[in-house]
């Protein structure tokens, strides 16, 4: 371990890049003291466990504001990788830098955080660990005799930090393709009974007024957001049909509030898995803005590709993917969203945790 002690943070995840941004789902700061706490906390903070990949932990004022998730191989591409770092450094600037190399390959792991470090800068880089196969190692320690040759055991069980994200509801997949799973449309037979109940919904819509839309939109989602589990079949043809419609859909965001966001993700992750593929995008771009404001930047990248390669030119995929770029914090949805809506009539409308 390096003598420096990695600060505390306020749990917070970035890909294309995997981004989570500062997590809603704890209500007191992850107390990150050592090693051992950051490897117990990463996976929790990305929703599975990486393989093949760096994670940098940003902090500022002791404060995670920032985590990302780099593919190793886009070290491969040398000025790609230097961009990339490079935009979260003008981001986040005076910020500290934890830095994680998981791989199976120990020196390509290592050689990739030397090039991470050399583009932030040595003196912000508190700490770099690698991690394969349930141990860990610190890159960094200078102390004789600190870390042992075979690496010390990832204890997850045992871990104060993992069992804080427990309880407060985190989770953690196996992998990243099974987040890509978790958003996956439905087929066979199954995509056939979707893509009908899309028909009868966009007949049933074109009967309406654009107020009637707006306004069946806007009390559909706030009974989806009570419990996304009793959605059904037909009510999800109905939110991704209506999703449709950019006027619409600014009414349902007027109910997006960081406090709340994990149930958006919620409903809208159950309407994406009802939704047929062509019929994705608007969801996804609904479910990823959710995800992008409960610091779930792994589940907004995955809404991102999975869209990019339906209609990469809808307008809120574009948006996602400047979020993500631009590796913005969930926080800035409070301005934005000040900028966009009248606050007195979201506060109104938005559901009450009480």
């Amino acid at each position: 371990m390096k003598p420096t002690e990695p600060p505390a943070s306020s749990a917070q995840s970035t890909d294309a890049w995997d981004r989570a941004a500062a997590s809603s789902e704890l209500d007191a700061p992850l107390r990150l003291k050592n090693d051992a706490d950051v490897v117990a906390a990463v996976p929790y903070l990305l929703g599975f466990q990486p393989r093949e990949s760096i994670v940098a932990l940003v902090f500022r004022d002791k404060t995670l504001t920032t985590t990302v998730r780099f593919p190793i191989e886009l070290a491969d591409v040398p000025a790609q990788l230097a961009h990339r770092i490079g935009a979260i450094v003008r981001q986040f600037p005076g910020s500290s830098w934890i830095l994680a190399g998981y791989a199976a390959d120990r020196e390509r792991a290592s050689r990739v955080v030397e090039q991470m470090t050399a583009v932030i800068g040595a003196d912000d880089v508190l700490e770099s660990v690698y991690v394969n196969a349930g141990r860990y190692w610190s890159l960094s320690c200078t102390v004789p005799g600190c870390c042992p040759p075979e690496g010390r055991p990832i204890d997850a069980e045992g871990s104060p930090v993992a069992a804080r994200a427990v309880l407060a509801g985190m989770q953690v997949l196996d992998s990243r393709s099974q987040l890509d799973e978790s958003i996956r449309p439905p087929r066979g037979w199954l995509g056939r009974a979707a893509s009908q109940r899309m028909e009868d919904a966009r007949a049933a819509v074109r009967e309406l007024e654009m107020t009637e839309i707006e306004d069946l939109f806007v009390e559909m989602v706030q009974q989806g957001l009570a419990d996304p589990r009793l959605v059904r079949p037909q009510e999800a043809a109905m939110l991704a049909t209506i999703a449709y419609y950019p006027t619409a859909r600014d009414q349902a965001l007027r109910l997006l509030r960081r406090p709340d966001a994990h149930r958006h993700v919620e409903l809208w992750r159950t309407v994406a898995r009802m939704t047929p593929r062509g019929c994705q995008p608007p969801v996804l771009g609904m479910l990823g803005l959710a995800a992008w404001v409960s610091g779930e930047g792994a589940l907004q990248v995955a809404c991102i590709e999975r869209a990019e390669k339906i209609a990469p030119h809808h307008p809120l995929i574009a948006l996602l993917g400047q979020i993500n770029a631009a590796a913005a914090p969930p926080v800035l949805w409070d301005q934005l969203r000040a900028d966009l809506f009248d606050d007195d009539r979201v506060d109104d409308a938005a559901p009450s945790d009480d």
